[in-house]
């Protein structure tokens, strides 16, 4: 479709329909009364009908331009608002950032990293998104997703990725005989009943061969998917199970909380990565919102060093 009304034009009638003078809104625009006559001539040419007419207090508009001038105003309110928009993403505010994270850190990292962005960049958008590590990875590579939080992958040479750790704890229920314990040695787990996640998960194969290490017998009482489900099952006296950081502190906040946390010797560390796409250009956004992601969960990785309390 071709563009008949070119911009600078509307801008000049709508001058001369807000001044109500051709002399007045070349003053306005900065331009001589000839080019505003001009524009308007070029103008009425184009629509087909007058614009203005003389009488004897000076310009007129016509009934069609009066309805022509309605649809200016929205079409030059469109364009206002494409040049805010353009701001708006080169200066990183616009569009939409969507966030993916792993189940263990999405309910209580992430939100309070969002909030501190949101805090100071109240006008950006955020979509957080909770998924495995290996959706998140791989939506990641596509480009769906603009950056994640996942554990360990074996393949990430498509990605670009900042790794980091958190020092993992020992959960354990409140009656247990370890509750009590200042530090979790692998042999003082001789025998004793775990919950752990599947049995290719780097927590599950760092702790086994530890217990290995320690000539401690292995015996594991349960398996789920998910560190909070794990400290669930240690809630309900089922065993105990090595979890990550910031599952831990989130369950240490509830009213309900019956279990204790404890430092695990020798020490094991969750191995995680910040994600973002290697053959996918990022936003200005998303460049803006790396660091405050990165100091979150630096923030963790410092904090997960010291023992844990309620």
């Amino acid at each position: 479709m071709k563009l008949r009304y070119p911009l600078r034009q509307l801008q000049i009638f709508r001058e001369v329909v807000h001044t109500g003078s051709l002399s007045k809104a070349a003053r306005r625009l900065d331009l001589s009364q000839p080019a505003v006559s001009s524009a308007i001539a070029n103008l009425e040419q184009e629509a087909g009908f007058l614009l203005f007419r003389r009488n004897n207090y000076g310009t007129e508009l016509t009934p069609e331009a009066r309805y022509l001038m309605e649809g200016v105003d929205r079409v030059l309110a469109s364009v206002s608002h494409l040049d805010e928009l353009a701001e708006g993403l080169r200066q990183g505010r616009a569009g939409k950032l969507i966030v993916g994270c792993m189940p263990g850190l999405s309910p209580s990292a992430l939100p309070q990293i969002m909030a501190d962005y949101l805090s100071d960049f109240p006008d950006t958008r955020l979509s957080l998104q909770t998924f495995s590590s290996g959706k998140i990875r791989d939506w990641v590579a596509e480009g769906q997703f603009d950056v994640g939080v996942i554990e360990r992958q074996d393949d990430l040479s498509d990605l670009e990725v900042k790794h980091l750790t958190l020092r993992m704890h020992l959960a354990v229920p409140a009656n247990s005989p370890l509750a009590s314990a200042t530090v979790v040695g692998a042999k003082d787990l001789d025998g004793m009943p775990l919950i752990t996640l599947d049995e290719h998960h780097q927590s599950t194969l760092k702790l086994k061969q530890a217990l290995r290490q320690a000539d401690a017998r292995w015996h594991v009482a349960a398996e789920t998917h998910l560190f909070p489900s794990a400290i669930s099952l240690v809630r309900a006296g089922i065993g105990h199970a090595l979890v990550d950081p910031v599952s831990a502190a989130g369950f240490l906040l509830r009213q309900d909380c019956d279990v204790a946390i404890v430092p695990f010797e020798p020490a094991i560390d969750l191995e995680i990565a910040i994600i973002t796409p290697r053959f996918h250009p990022s936003s200005r956004q998303c460049q803006r919102f790396l660091p405050y992601l990165e100091k979150g969960l630096a923030h963790w990785h410092k904090r997960a060093l010291t023992p844990l309390h309620a």
